[in-house]
């Protein structure tokens, strides 16, 4: 693979990450849409493909299927990224079972783009209905309709970006 091409890569990938940052310190704590969290998806994936490119030589197929980029890597690289993320913030259910987060995480970058299509169909009373249920029932984690990450994706975007760094300047 071209070098320039994988610098490119890491450079839209940091600058996303930049902007998340950014919306971030504007919104605070009352951040009301997912504007920052999408920002660092699409930054997930640029290092994800900067990486799969770099390693395996070749283009990863036009998808949101983390999971499957993750998967395709050598076991060693696999390793080092959930070891660099576990020493980032420790153990999480991403060195557990990286393959559904990652799978959760390229889902959210679909669906958080139109998050009202979730509920398409729904009255009012029923879409209401389904937030109070929810957090009746104890607003178990495993139940929500969309679940972040926040840990593990902060923890996983740091590996990513320092193995990519490593990569394009060598």
């Amino acid at each position: 693979m071209s070098k320039l091409r994988l610098r490119l890569i890491y450079k839209e990938a940091r600058q996303r990450l930049h902007d998340a940052k950014r919306l971030d310190k504007e919104g605070g704590l009352v951040d009301l849409s997912d504007s920052a969290y999408l920002l660092r998806l699409l930054s997930l994936e640029l290092l994800l493909k900067c990486i799969y490119e770099a390693v395996l030589e070749k283009k990863p197929g036009r998808h949101h299927a983390y999971e499957e980029l993750f998967r395709d890597l050598p076991v060693e690289f696999q390793n080092k990224l959930l070891a660099l993320t576990g020493e980032r913030i420790g153990p999480s259910g991403l060195s557990q079972d990286p393959t559904s987060i990652l799978q959760e995480w390229g889902k959210n970058f679909i669906n958080l783009r139109y998050p009202y299509e979730k509920y398409e169909g729904l009255s009012e009373e029923e879409y209401l209905s389904i937030g109070k249920q929810w957090i009746a029932k104890g607003a178990q984690e495993e139940e929500a309709t969309f679940r972040y990450f926040p840990n593990e994706l902060n923890g996983f975007l740091h590996a990513l970006d320092y193995i990519a760094k490593e990569m394009v300047n060598h």
